[in-house]
């Protein structure tokens, strides 16, 4: 199915990619129009050219797409904005794949915006859900500190405590993965869970330890 993006159109074009990835927000920048999902910005609207953010291994794959920096397609301009990209039209007509770039531009908008969260703190007590009591018990498996508890990850954690014979449970692991997300455990949606289990299974699996189940 092909789709044509009017960039001219605020409200317009708020429904047309609410229509691919639920609500948004569109916000008045000095860039031009910022489009927000939730609280990150994953992309820029300027004249008639939609922007989508991107950085690293995304950034490439968008340019392996055809798609072109902001530098290029706007070289005149005093700013240095390199980390948005244009899509190729092709891609912008085909509703499938440019439902695919968004997706992984809000994608790596959040984990971007979780990760400088997560730097500010230090100690492991600081984070969402957790306590000097979390701290005590990562400790044990000589996990001190924010930067080496993300290093681990909740499911690696997990299976080093069970493996010490520590009883755990799964609303500890939803403490420790929900951590990690920078989010309290009751906002975890059904998908995440969904992903953090399998990724909790694996890692007991991997370790020779019977997998969890959930309701």
């Amino acid at each position: 199915m092909n789709m044509k993006i009017n960039t001219q159109q605020p409200r317009e074009l708020r429904q047309q990619l609410e229509e691919l990835i639920g609500d948004i927000k569109i916000k008045r920048l000095f860039i031009g129009c910022g489009l927000f999902k939730d609280e990150d910005l994953f992309g820029m609207c300027q004249g008639e050219i939609l922007y989508l953010k991107a950085t690293g291994e995304l950034a490439k794959y968008f340019e392996s797409l055809g798609a072109v920096s902001y530098l290029i397609t706007a070289p005149n301009s005093r700013l240095t904005i390199s980390n948005y990209y244009r899509l190729p039209k092709y891609v912008m007509d085909d509703k499938k794949a440019f439902k695919r770039c968004l997706i992984l531009s809000i994608e790596q908008a959040k984990k971007l915006r979780i990760a400088i969260e997560l730097s500010k703190k230090r100690r492991i007590k600081e984070l969402i859900n957790l306590s000097i009591k979390h701290e005590r018990l990562l400790a044990k498996i000589q996990v001190y500190d924010v930067k080496t508890f993300k290093t681990v990850g909740a499911a690696n954690c997990y299976v080093r405590l069970k493996k010490l014979g520590i009883s755990v449970n799964v609303s500890l692991y939803w403490s420790l993965a929900a951590a990690l997300l920078n989010k309290y455990v009751i906002l975890l949606t059904s998908q995440e869970k969904k992903k953090l289990i399998a990724e909790l299974n694996t890692a007991l699996w991997n370790a020779g330890l019977k997998p969890v189940k959930t309701e």
